[in-house]
């Protein structure tokens, strides 16, 4: 049923997939389609497609060309393209991406920036010849990927988001 709400093309080969069952904290960096539906917690980055299933939990700072929801996601979430939100999806955080869709019965409690973001795209953890335009060599990832004012406003933020996330979903 997932599968052609997300418009999934015969041309997106399926590249990684964390099933219902499955834990997973650390830091996940891919190119292609990858489909998350248990609970992932870190840091994604991706150039490609992230599917988030209707089980997955995700706790994590998201950065992807396409992001598409329908689980609860926690974070900060970035997509240079776009960002597809769909039922039951739950999700908390900022969310910057020049395309937005949010269908009727997602809960989203954040804040949204639409913006186009291609110049930010972190640097994958990998060197993928097929990915990676020749006049683009990838760096490895460092501590600068993202701009400090980045964490600084994700800390004053939180506390205030997560109480009022609270109080008013009574949970």
């Amino acid at each position: 049923m997932l599968g052609s709400r997300f418009g999934k093309k015969k041309s997106d080969a399926l590249s990684g997939f964390l099933g219902s069952q499955t834990e997973f904290a650390g830091k996940l960096s891919f190119s292609g389609v990858v489909h998350l539906d248990g609970k992932f917690e870190g840091e994604i980055i991706s150039r490609g497609t992230l599917v988030v299933g209707s089980e997955s939990i995700i706790r994590a700072r998201i950065h992807s060309d396409v992001l598409k929801i329908a689980g609860e996601v926690h974070g900060d979430l970035v997509a240079t393209e776009k960002i597809e939100m769909y039922p039951p999806a739950r999700v908390y955080g900022s969310i910057r991406t020049p395309s937005l869709v949010v269908e009727e019965g997602v809960l989203f409690d954040g804040k949204c920036t639409m913006s186009s973001t291609h110049e930010e795209t972190p640097a994958l953890g990998y060197q993928d010849s097929e990915v990676v335009k020749e006049d683009e060599p990838l760096e490895a990832i460092s501590a600068q990927a993202w701009p400090p004012s980045f964490e600084e406003e994700e800390d004053s933020d939180q506390g205030a988001r997560s109480e009022s996330a609270v109080h008013k979903h009574g949970q």
